[in-house]
């Protein structure tokens, strides 16, 4: 484990990589109720179902389950983005959220956030750090070597995490990640955008696509922390 970052260090492109264990299909997740009254108005706290299945089944028969979404900044307004291994049951080597992950039977929300942030980039932190932005659902259909055809249909926690660490401090494991880079969060934001169509279709591309409300909740955060660099900023598909 590394200790948790010195503030004043930037973050740049990162190349390290250390070993560790990639998604575990027989895993088991709480199920939830289908969110209400729709997938973009939902907000606030699911409806256990009471019941648990595996990863692997949960995927293809399409049930709700909760994931964790930690993005990270620093104060230079950049963002890390994790590209994911090729080995991934789901969107294997698609741009994605710096730190991602799925709550198991029986694990917090925060707990899960704490440990995906460890295991994946190999950052230490305290659950303090986070800031939540809240639980939102997705539904997105899709097909990997692995997983075969999957529906993924989440409840999203959405957290900041404000990191200023130093590059050579991250590891991350090649079974779960491929590549991490960094952008201004508006760039992210204008890539996202890219990947929605004037209707609010999403589109195929290098990032795993995000719903206009996802995009919507990210970014009006994120804007609302650098106010000198949003004066172009929209959350409208181009």
């Amino acid at each position: 484990h590394i200790p948790r970052a010195a503030k004043g260090a930037g973050l740049n492109w990162l190349t390290m990589a250390a070993p560790g264990a990639g998604q575990d299909l027989g895993e088991m997740f709480d199920v939830y109720e289908a969110p209400q009254p729709s997938v973009a108005a939902f907000r606030g706290e699911p409806t256990r179902k009471g019941a648990n299945k595996a990863r692997k089944k949960v995927h293809t028969d399409g049930d709700w389950h909760r994931a964790v979404h930690v993005w990270i900044y620093n104060s230079k307004g950049r963002v890390i983005l994790q590209k994911r291994a090729e080995g991934k049951d789901t969107f294997p080597g698609r741009w994605d959220v710096s730190v991602g992950g799925h709550v198991t039977s029986g694990d917090s929300v925060m707990e899960t956030a704490r440990k995906e942030v460890e295991e994946e980039l190999g950052i230490s932190i305290d659950p303090s750090d986070l800031e939540p932005l809240g639980t939102l659902a997705t539904s997105v259909e899709g097909s990997s070597p692995v997983g075969g055809d999957f529906i993924c249909n989440e409840y999203k926690d959405l957290f900041l995490f404000k990191f200023e660490g130093r590059v050579a401090d991250l590891k991350f494991s090649p079974d779960e990640v491929s590549e991490v880079a960094d952008k201004h969060w508006t760039q992210v934001h204008a890539d996202l955008l890219a990947q929605l169509s004037p209707n609010g279709d999403e589109i195929d591309g290098p990032m795993i696509q995000r719903p206009h409300h996802y995009i919507q909740l990210l970014f009006s955060a994120l804007a609302s922390r650098f106010p000198s660099d949003d004066s172009e900023w929209t959350c409208q598909p181009k």
